[in-house]
């Protein structure tokens, strides 16, 4: 029996070496026997054409089973799970064969199913997750991007891989599990990340999963909260306390006004006097903080642009307004909550024109960027002294301010999931605030 032969082939050959000599004895003992040659020939005759018969069909049917069982498990190679094997009448002995094949293909179809359904979960969530998600391989070039990470770190959306950040060069080498508190430049303020640094196989290759946080708006939001708590606090306390104050001092100023000699009715007056106006401007002061605890949610319309700004410029008739933009945009926005943020804005860079003695004038530009709306707002002012408190609630540089205007400004933006950044210009004198805004 030839080994380089097929398995059909030596199944035939096998066939034939347990037959043939059969035949050729039967014809021997028909020779023997003095039969007619004519019958020992016509016999021999259809001896070879039954052999010849037998050995090709055994041939086709087992072609046939093993063509069927490899087209079966191609398809299921090629992930075409909508196969299935059937057995003849008389094929009992594959039926245990074709059964395990079956069992397997609809195994196999529901763990794709499954399979498709995770991905399809997991996809979901890396594109609405404000977590930004990196991963990068051994030669720190970014391999997978969230949108959030494509947002923060200004990403292209192609599939083409991209140096790591320079800022993330250093927890590039945080090992798996660990984690770090970083600062990054985002939107020209620097904002705390908390990096985590996971590691995953793919096609045998290792690479590392950087998952960064921004707990710089977690931080911040705790401390809005603190502030509300505690305005609402002092409010209350120093409203129990200026009420009874004013209602003493006016009843006081009666007595005085009829009892009291002339002499001294003049400075009792007058004393009785300041001390209910410096009561009621305390009272307007405290006031004026509760609209950080009272801020309501946005109710969003679609306004335009031009319409809000040129709305807002009527009351600045002093200051000098430059749009840089002539493409008016609509946003989705409580106008008015920006109103007020635009006016909070204004004032400040009239402020800061005056502190510098020069002609306020405040130029006005927007850039449409990866479906973000960047609104930047530049005076001639004096610029930023101090960088640290700016949205500190209670802190002001000016004589008279109150020291809730940015705070306000950035409560107003971050309601509308945005972010407000504040800089000194480069080339010039003077200040530029940027309001970052998705834009839908």
């Amino acid at each position: 029996m030839p080994k380089s032969a097929s398995y059909e082939s030596q199944l035939c050959y096998l066939y034939l070496a347990s037959a043939v000599p059969l035949l050729f004895l039967l014809i021997i003992t028909m020779l023997l026997t003095d039969i007619s040659v004519w019958l020992v020939a016509l016999c021999a005759l259809l001896g070879v054409i039954v052999l010849t018969w037998s050995t090709l069909y055994i041939k086709q049917k087992v072609v046939y089973q093993l063509r069927t069982q490899t087209n079966l498990v191609e398809a299921l190679a090629q992930g075409d799970y909508t196969l299935r094997a059937h057995t003849g009448a008389h094929e009992n002995e594959l039926t245990p064969l074709f059964n395990a094949i079956n069992r397997l293909a609809e195994r196999l179809s529901a763990q794709r199913w499954q399979s498709a359904e995770s991905q399809q979960l997991v996809q979901t969530v890396l594109e609405h997750i404000d977590v930004a998600i990196l991963a990068i391989d051994d030669q720190q070039t970014i391999a997978l991007s969230n949108p959030a990470a494509q947002t923060l770190f200004a990403l292209d959306d192609t599939r083409t891989k991209q140096a790591l950040p320079k800022a993330l060069a250093a927890v590039s080498q945080l090992a798996s599990g660990q984690s770090q508190v970083i600062e990054l430049p985002v939107a020209l303020q620097t904002k705390r990340y908390n990096v985590h640094a996971e590691q995953y196989l793919s096609e045998g290759k290792a690479y590392k999963l950087l998952f960064i946080t921004d707990v710089h708006s977690l931080l911040r939001s705790e401390e809005r909260h603190a502030w509300q708590r505690l305005i609402r606090v002092m409010s209350h306390e120093i409203n129990n306390s200026l009420s009874p104050i004013t209602s003493i001092s006016q009843t006081l100023a009666k007595i005085v006004n009829k009892r009291c000699e002339p002499a001294i009715q003049a400075p009792l007056t007058e004393n009785l006097n300041f001390i209910q106006h410096r009561a009621g401007e305390l009272s307007k002061f405290i006031e004026s903080y509760n609209q950080l605890a009272r801020l309501p949610e946005p109710e969003r319309k679609t306004c335009s642009l031009h319409a809000l700004i040129a709305n807002c410029q009527k009351l600045f008739p002093q200051c000098e307004f430059n749009l840089l933009n002539a493409h008016d945009l609509s946003l989705g926005v409580d106008p008015v909550q920006f109103e007020q943020l635009f006016i909070n804005l204004f004032k400040n860079a009239c402020d800061a024109a005056e502190q510098a003695n020069v002609n306020c004038q405040i130029e006005i530009d927007w850039q449409l960027i990866n479906q973000q709306v960047r609104i930047t707002i530049c005076d001639n002012g004096i610029g930023i002294k101090n960088t640290d408190n700016l949205f500190v609630p209670f802190y002001s540089t000016k004589q008279q301010g109150s020291g809730i205007g940015l705070v306000l400004c950035q409560q107003i933006i971050e309601a509308h999931q945005g972010r407000l950044s504040l800089h000194n210009r480069q080339t010039q004198p003077g200040c530029c605030a940027v309001l970052a805004l998705e834009y839908s």
